[in-house]
């Protein structure tokens, strides 16, 4: 069984009143999240999560409110959880330079002293496919940020695909990537069409018969988003909230 749970699902001002989007994925491997921002650690320890079986981290793109808890995740792992095993750290080029970048700025003297465990990077092609933590990653470039690459990916795992948007304007190539999915989690940050960096819940019913997955839900959801998306009739998607966990059954 694969099982997602909702650590958050606002957009980057907390929307609603919830946590930055994030997404904490286990399966038959291990347990990995998808990106954590400020809020990822104090949502794992509100919903009973377990650090220790966590075994990466794979970042959609560098913004602050999708890796911006990376640095209180390190020392929650070296000096309460007192970690030794690796923790991988995966995403689009830029990666181990940024949350170098992140650990300078909050614990310059830890950066120096080192982690009582290894902290291993990998970076992906974008576009590209690579292997990490034995599951198949299937990235392509989002349409969001013009001077840094951030990424909407595919990731097969033992079971089942799950595929993710990260933050990103509409492009033909998300019909691809989600084709078949067990579940395809999508931001979902505006209400109405025009701004090429995030997707609405217009841009999402104009688009909805491109789009093949199984199951889709959206996340990163401003409150007005949110409300737009539940009321809407032909955005066939769930409506995501903190806290909700999916669990998908062994196919049949």
């Amino acid at each position: 069984m694969t099982r997602l749970t909702f650590l958050g699902t606002a957009d980057a001002f907390n929307g609603a009143g919830r946590a930055h989007s994030c997404y904490w994925v286990d399966d038959a491997l291990g347990a990995f999240t998808v990106d954590f921002g400020p809020t990822a650690l104090m949502q794992c320890h509100k919903l009973g999560k377990d650090l220790r079986t966590l075994d990466g981290v794979f970042l959609t793109h560098l913004h602050g409110d999708h890796i911006g808890g990376l640095a209180v995740l390190l020392i929650q792992l070296q000096f309460v959880t007192r970690r030794t095993r690796p923790l991988i750290i995966a995403g689009p080029p830029g990666t181990e330079a940024r949350v170098t970048e992140l650990r300078e700025t909050a614990y310059p003297s830890l950066l120096r002293t080192g982690l009582p465990f290894p902290l291993v990077f990998r970076t992906w092609a974008v576009p590209g496919t690579v292997e990490v933590l034995q599951r198949k990653v299937t990235t392509i470039r989002a349409l969001h940020d013009r001077f840094a690459v951030a990424t909407s990916f595919r990731v097969e795992g033992p079971e089942h695909t799950l595929t993710f948007s990260g933050d990103t304007g509409w492009q033909p190539d998300l019909a691809a990537l989600t084709r078949d999915a067990d579940l395809f989690v999508c931001e979902c940050s505006g209400v109405d069409s025009g701004y090429w960096a995030h997707l609405s819940v217009a841009e999402l019913e104009a688009h909805r018969d491109a789009l093949t997955p199984r199951r889709m839900m959206v996340s990163h959801l401003s409150e007005a988003s949110r409300a737009a998306a539940t009321a809407s009739t032909t955005l066939r998607a769930e409506v995501a909230d903190d806290g909700v966990v999916v669990e998908l059954a062994p196919r049949g």
